[in-house]
This record gives structure tokens, sequence and C-alpha cells, in this order.
């Protein structure tokens, strides 16, 4: 246990909400921001269920800890100030109160970046500058539908999905139509397995078979799309191809998608068959 802390470093989501736990915003955005006092957990737990605000000493910690884009968004981080008994256990501390400093500048978050993706060595140079890029894009600095639906369609196409584009009002709105569909989808495969489970003919039994096959197929190329959506999963086969892990390239899930979120897209998801989803940031 350390006596004192003079500087840390905490990151919040960009509407200045806890990143891990959730809840509504911490504070106001105010800076400096004094945190009010609660009760400190002194015990050896790491997480410090008991209580106490959260910080890392080092910034690739925190970030790593809350994650770059927990909200969608590029996380924010802030210096934080502490006196008084600070409790540290392992990379993660805590204490009673701190103060919210000021938020850090690109320099430092491109710091903590670089820090943490020492581990990708020797791609590290090439995994700053796609995280970092993503990072712009994510935060949606420009609002073109255009080059929202320019950039769609480019990701389409390098996968090989003969999809339509379909765009909704709002985000809500096409979360909602996922869900119908996904709802219709389970249903259909609910009453197919019923229908097997009566069905005695050998036709019949091959004609539900082929049919599951080809729903199980368009399923998996929906979720498949989804998944690859995520900045994650195109950084992971970014360094995984240039590992020579893989043979696909290693901007295959970046190409076009990246640049529809750096233009405003808020989401993309399949919405029907061969039918991708997608609205514009407010």
């Amino acid at each position: 246990m350390s006596s004192e802390v003079t500087r840390g470093w905490k990151v919040f989501t960009h509407d200045l909400r806890p990143p891990v736990q959730g809840g509504g915003p911490v504070w106001d955005g105010s800076l400096p921001h004094r945190l009010p006092e609660v009760p400190l957990d002194r015990s050896a737990s790491e997480c410090g269920v008991g209580g106490g605000w959260h910080f890392c000493l080092a910034p690739q910690d925190a970030l790593r800890l809350a994650g770059f884009w927990p909200s969608g968004r590029p996380a924010r981080l802030f210096v934080v100030e502490v006196s008084g008994e600070v409790v540290e256990r392992g990379d993660k501390c805590r204490a009673a109160a701190l103060t919210i400093a000021r938020e850090a500048d690109e320099s430092e978050v491109e710091v903590g970046v670089r820090a943490f993706s020492a581990v990708f060595h020797p791609h590290v140079e090439w995994m700053v500058e796609e995280q970092l890029a993503w990072r712009e894009a994510l935060a949606r600095p420009l609002h073109d539908e255009n080059a929202i639906e320019a950039g769609l369609r480019e990701t389409l196409k390098s996968r090989r999905l003969d999809w339509r584009l379909w765009r909704f009002d709002s985000a809500m709105e096409a979360w909602a139509a996922w869900e119908a569909w996904a709802a219709r989808a389970a249903r259909e495969a609910r009453e197919a397995w019923e229908a097997w489970e009566a069905w005695e003919a050998r036709e019949a039994r091959a004609a539900w078979a082929v049919r599951a096959a080809w729903e199980a197929r368009e399923a998996s190329e929906a979720w498949a799309a989804r998944e690859a959506w995520a900045a994650r999963e195109a950084l992971t086969l970014g360094f995984a191809s240039r590992q020579g892990w893989v043979q696909h390239d290693a901007l295959l899930l970046t190409r076009g998608l990246r640049d529809a979120y750096r233009h405003g897209l808020e989401i993309a998801l399949p919405t029907g068959p061969a039918e991708l989803g997608w609205a514009v940031a407010p």
C-alpha cells in the first residue's frame, strides 16, 4: 500500500459514464472536478468490490482495462490526482477520493496505445496506426450519407456478400428490425424441428435437411458479417494476416467500413435475408 500517489489515469466513456460497470454520467465534464469521498476497500481484492474510486498508474493499463471504445465510441482518458491513502493491487489502484484534473490530449493517448501495443511485435507500428485510425473513425467526425453508403457497398463487395442496403431513420429502428428478423428465423427453425419429428417420409426429411442447411448458411453469413464489423475483429484479422497465420487480406474487415464510420455511420447489422440495415449517427 502506498501512502500517496499524486498522478494517475482514469477512463470514461465518450459521455462520461463508467466504462465497465455502466450507469449514468459520473459528472458534468467540468474540470478540474473532485469526486465525492466514498468508502475504501482495503482488502486484497484486485477489483475492490467493497468501494473506492479506481484508476491506474499507467495510461496503457487504464485503456486496456476499460477498452479503447467501450461504448462504440472512443474512450476518454483523464489525468487524475490523488492525495491520501491509495490501495494498489496489481495494475489497479483505488482511493476514497480523487480529483479529475484534465483530459489527456491525443499525444498522451498515443503513448498509452503504443505501450499497450508492445505485445504486437514485430507489427507494433502497424497496429498503433490502425488502432488510432479506428479511434478517429469511431468518433464520427464527419457527416456524409453518400460516403457512408459508398463505404458499406465497398464493405459488402470486399466480403463477397450480395446484399442490399436498407437505410433506417435511427439505430433503434435498425435494432428493432434485426430483432424481428432474428425472432422470425428462430420461430421458423423451431417449426421446422417440430415438423421433423412428425415427418416420416424420406422425401420430407430430405427437403427439411436442404432447407435447414440453406437457412443455417444464411444465418452464419449474417452473424459472421455482423461480428466482422467490429474494430476488434478487424484488428485481430489484420495482425493474424501480417503474422502469416491466415491468408486473408489484412484489411479485409476494415475496407469500406471504417470509412463509413468516419463519415457518420451509427450502426450496420443484418435486418433481413441478404439485407444490411444501417442508420446515421445523430
